[in-house]
């Protein structure tokens, strides 16, 4: 159950962060916001990694890519 718990509350605010109300914007606004979605969640992974110790550092990350 504590596991449960604990995947419920990352998987919302996941959710949140990339749920758009997609019929009550223009195309042009959902493509940019999705965009900075994306691009905010891959500066978090990379300071993931970092903070895990797989990538030297977060510039090292964004110059392999």
């Amino acid at each position: 159950m504590k596991t449960l718990q604990k995947f419920s509350s990352v998987h919302a605010q996941v959710h949140n962060h990339f749920t758009q109300e997609r019929h009550l914007i223009d195309r042009q606004t959902y493509k940019a916001r999705r965009s900075a979605a994306l691009a905010e969640w891959s500066i978090v992974m990379a300071w993931t990694e970092a903070a895990k110790g797989r990538v030297a550092s977060i510039g090292d990350k964004f110059a392999l890519d």
